[in-house]
């Protein structure tokens, strides 16, 4: 099987007298193959590029390349209900993604990945996933073979008697400095339907920094409520990552407001927000967005957020951001920022 896609986005933004402006692309290319009933082959090819950079700037690279076994069983009977994934992979997206993710929005840096390996299983309703990457992306850059490697465990415990949906994930990373790990717990849909319709998430996650480092913590908080006209709902979140937080990979794109201006370390961050749909096929969201920091308490400022996609049709989209940031820091600049995107699929 081949298929892939295409995204092309024109950005504006920055400080009022310092803005700047740039188009990128990038196009995946994937490819397919099933071996017999339980062996596939899977792989992807990615392509970058920044317009206006010079004949031959673009970025060529092996996003994906990898081999799946269904089922272990008919190698060795003991691990019959085990499936296998071995060779270069993006990294799984958990919770909130701010422990681990291959977040995909830069058009010039791909999605985080590994090479390595990756073992999954539903053992009486708990679903279970082991990871191992030796180098990659995930911890430390290196490549693979090097002495740095990331090893990970995640637990879905599913819906516990009504109560939440459950999941547990640890992580932890080796490089030349220092021996990392984070552990994650989200709780998510907690009440199930006894909430009148309220949907209520909690994550809590720890960071152990290694050596004589300090260890961080990240708590999050978030609950929507559906309005019912316009298929609007309602979201209302807060978040605080202290000084010494850091997850395996960078937080995602958007974690605290489009316009990407702040580290996810160290702050305070409490979102309002209203999700809507003003025409078919048409979907918006609306957030408002304080933030501060945390070891201090001083207020960084606020960000509105406008997001408008488009599913144009069955293989084209669009998408539509802005932003704007007020600073509230001595000296702090305000900055507005905009993007408009499209993509294709073939």
């Amino acid at each position: 099987s081949i298929d892939g896609d295409i995204r092309l986005r024109w950005d504006y933004g920055g400080a009022e007298g310092a803005t700047s402006n740039n188009t990128g692309a990038n196009t995946n290319l994937n490819l397919g193959s099933t071996i017999n009933d339980n062996i596939s082959w899977s792989a992807s090819v990615r392509h970058d590029m920044l317009f206006g950079a010079g004949g031959g700037a673009g970025n060529f690279d092996v996003q994906e390349a990898y081999v799946s076994i269904g089922d272990l069983g008919g190698a060795a009977s003991f691990m019959g209900g085990w499936s296998m994934s071995v060779g270069r992979m993006n990294l799984p997206n958990q919770g909130s993604g701010r422990v681990i993710n291959s977040d995909n929005w830069d058009l010039q840096a791909a999605p985080n990945n590994a090479d390595g390996y990756h073992m999954a299983s539903d053992m009486g309703g708990i679903g279970v996933n082991l990871y191992y990457y030796g180098g990659g992306d995930g911890e430390g850059g290196a490549g693979a073979g090097s002495a740095d490697n990331a090893l990970g465990a995640s637990f879905d415990l599913g819906g516990m008697g009504g109560f939440a949906d459950i999941a547990i994930h640890y992580w932890s990373g080796s490089n030349a400095s220092d021996d990392v790990s984070n552990l994650a717990i989200n709780l998510d849909n907690i009440g199930g339907d006894q909430l009148m319709g309220i949907d209520l998430d909690v994550e809590y996650a720890t960071r152990d920094n290694g050596g004589d480092g300090d260890d961080g913590t990240l708590t999050s908080i978030g609950f929507s409520y559906g309005l019912g006209d316009m298929g609007m709902t309602l979201h209302v979140s807060n978040s605080v990552a202290d000084a010494d937080w850091a997850g395996m990979s960078a937080a995602p794109h958007g974690t605290h407001g489009i316009a990407d201006l702040f580290a996810d370390n160290d702050i305070d961050d409490t979102t309002i927000g209203l999700d809507f749909s003003p025409m078919d096929g048409v979907d918006a969201t609306l957030n408002f967005i304080t933030l501060a920091e945390d070891s201090s308490g001083d207020d960084l400022g606020t960000e509105v957020d406008l997001l408008l996609t488009w599913a144009c049709t069955d293989a084209t989209s669009m998408e539509i951001g802005y932003a704007s940031f007020s600073s509230d820091a001595d000296e702090g600049a305000d900055e507005d920022f905009f993007y408009l995107g499209t993509g294709w699929s073939f």
